[in-house]
């Protein structure tokens, strides 16, 4: 929904804030309250980013679902500028948010997170500290960040990565808006196109997270070479970026992102899907990890190529010389490949324990005994052989979900249950779950403890809907600072613009009595309240 004020307005600051905008996010609110006491268990979504002025933000979603339809809803619970990122920092703030909405911290289920301060230090970090205190509560870190997919600091050498990202970024500032009929001025330029790349933007640009980027530089390497060199003698720029372009570890780094940068693409694509299959979720994670290991000793295919490719020529110093594509590499020995080698070994090391830290072993067994439970998919094919079928996986959910279940009575149960999940074999995961949580429903009555099980496994955030509004929240926030906003105003707006609905879906009776109490507290013009008065009719 639009902010609706007026064009001619001269208020900007947080305490000039439209009165009646902030009426609006009153209702909202109130139905947010409303939303999440109905939910019988929440999800918690924190993605911290930096802005412009490197001040550190944190962005706070929740997701919760409704007992009536089993609908998902995905809640903007706000935005707010920490003034540091340290966990207790960040876990403060989080409690913060949770007690002014009104949250039972028993109800916390999932947390789901982003971001420098949230994703390191796992003793004394944020999501331990949360836990301690959410007793129900399971950390998966599905959420990638869209422009820091692969962040420098999970390279082991993480000073090259960010120098490498230097390198890369005054390429396509050099020859990405330059115009000509050169080809690959045509390729760099294709490529802020279609990655919506801003280099006029104060942001900076993660380029080892963009594959298109990394992809294109290596296809027009030799081109840019000869561009650079030819231009050297009247451009420093030109002069050192071929220098550098030139050398082995350039080169090298490059061939192992393009084996690496693929599997973190196909993982972030997979939990952005709609309607995600939770019962891939193990399979692809550890599909990723395998490939990732496998590199370790096997080198990927690009870096392999890249080897073979490499020729070496004896020099007249009895120290050879090596050619990649006609170009002599600098910095390039058989001791320098050795240790390459090594480092690329222990940075395929690195990233997999990166990818283990947001995926543990013990949360993936969770999701993937959800699914054998409750995904009729998963069930065998005859009637026969449903026995013994997943009584491992449901003790694993009874373990972990001791305290708010009768593990006796719901082993009691299993075996009624399977017959029937098994009779739904044309149902969903999603479906199943619903039919269970739905408070009419006779299964609903039948499994009180499959009943909360489902109620957990259904506010899992994931799926495109939250990655949408967290990218959505993320534009608006940049879009605002370009244009000078900020404050509690600005984050009025975002509220708006992120979950509010259509003008004739909000209940307007109600803004306007938030309204009328504002007024008392805070005069302001008159001429805003016949404004407020407008809209609703």
């Amino acid at each position: 929904m639009a902010n609706p004020t007026r064009s001619g307005s001269s208020r900007s600051t947080e305490a000039e804030a439209p009165p009646f905008t902030a009426a609006i996010v009153k209702v909202l609110h109130h139905e947010d309250r409303q939303r999440l006491k109905e939910s019988p268990f929440i999800g918690l979504v924190i993605d911290e980013t930096v802005d412009i002025v490197e001040h550190r933000n944190l962005v706070v979603f929740a997701t919760s679902v409704s007992p009536c339809d089993g609908q998902l809803h995905i809640t903007f619970l706000g935005r707010f500028e920490l003034p540091s990122g340290e966990a207790n920092c960040i876990n403060d703030k989080v409690l913060e948010v949770l007690n002014e909405f009104h949250v039972p911290l028993k109800k916390v289920a999932w947390l789901s997170s982003d971001g420098s301060s949230l994703m390191i230090d796992r003793v004394n970090g944020v999501g331990e500290k949360l836990r301690s205190i959410c007793p129900l509560m399971t950390q998966l870190h599905c959420i990638f960040h869209r422009r820091a997919l692969l962040p420098a600091e999970n390279f082991l050498s993480a000073e090259y990565a960010s120098k490498y990202e230097s390198i890369m970024d005054a390429v396509y500032r050099l020859y990405g808006n330059k115009n000509g009929e050169n080809q690959t001025f045509q390729e760099l330029q294709n490529v802020l196109q279609f990655c919506s790349i801003d280099l006029n933007s104060a942001d900076a640009v993660h380029w080892t997270s963009i594959l298109p980027a990394v992809e294109t530089i290596d296809s027009s390497w030799p081109t840019l070479v000869l561009l650079l060199e030819s231009e050297s003698t009247t451009s420093p720029i030109a002069n050192g970026l071929c220098a550098e372009l030139k050398k082995f570890w350039f080169v090298a780094f490059t061939k192992v992102l393009l084996d690496i940068l693929p599997i973190f693409q196909k993982l972030n694509q997979f939990f952005q899907i709609e309607e995600l299959d939770v019962s891939m979720v193990n399979p692809i994670v550890s599909a990723s990890q395998a490939t990732l290991l496998a590199q370790k000793s096997t080198s990927g295919q690009n870096f392999q190529e890249f080897l073979n490719e490499l020729n070496e020529h004896p020099g007249e110093d009895n120290e050879s010389r090596f050619y990649y594509k006609g170009v002599e590499l600098a910095d390039c020995s058989k001791s320098k490949l050795k240790s390459f080698e090594q480092l690329k070994e222990a940075c395929l090391e690195n990233v997999c324990r990166s990818l283990q830290d947001r995926f543990p072993s013990n949360v993936l067994k969770v999701i993937s005994s959800f699914s054998i439970v409750f995904n009729p998919k998963c069930y065998p094919s005859s009637l026969d052989d449903i026995g013994t079928y997943g009584e491992e996986e449901l003790r694993h959910l009874l373990q972990s979900f001791s305290h708010m279940l009768v593990a006796e009575r719901a082993s009691n149960d299993f075996a009624l249950f399977k017959r029937i999940v098994f009779s739904l074999s044309h149902l969903t995961f999603r479906d199943i779950c619903v039919k269970l949580i739905h408070s009419s429903s006779e299964m609903h009555e039948l499994f009180p403890d499959f009943t909360v099980l489902a109620a957990i496994v259904l506010v899992l955030p994931l799926g495109s809907a939250l990655y949408d509004k967290i990218n959505r929240a993320e534009d608006l926030w940049k879009q605002s600072h370009r244009q000078g906003g900020a404050g509690g105003g600005l984050s009025d707006v975002l509220k708006i613009s992120i979950d509010g609905p259509a003008l004739n879906e909000l209940d307007f009776a109600r803004a306007i009595d938030y309204f009328e109490d504002m007024r008392q507290t805070e005069p302001f013009a008159t001429e805003e309240k016949w404004e407020m008065v407008h809209l609703r009719k």
